[in-house]
């Protein structure tokens, strides 16, 4: 899902993903806000926004309804010092595998 796909091209992915038909569903921040997912235990960022908030938002995808989720991030030693705010903003100490 990204921008330059139609309305109608987005909400079919989506769809497609939601009744499992689609296993991966691979998405821009287009879809950090406003879209809601049942049972979403998986989130995998494959870089880390420039805004924490935009992180918050991305992972918050998973572990709704009281439900567990986890969120995997890969991040670049220049990406560092996003983590640190990102680690600040949610107060918790993300673990860092090298």
């Amino acid at each position: 899902i990204h921008g330059n796909k139609s309305q109608n091209a987005r909400q079919r992915a989506l769809s497609e993903f939601k009744a499992r038909t689609t296993k991966v569903l691979i998405a821009t921040d287009i879809a950090a806000r406003g879209i809601d997912i049942d049972q979403l235990d998986l989130v995998i960022n494959y870089d880390l926004p420039d805004v924490a908030e935009t992180y918050v938002h991305r992972i918050g995808r998973t572990g709704r309804a009281g439900n567990s989720g986890r969120a995997l991030t890969f991040c670049t030693s220049e990406e560092k010092p996003m983590l640190r705010d990102i680690q600040k903003l949610t107060g918790r100490k993300l673990p860092i595998a090298n």
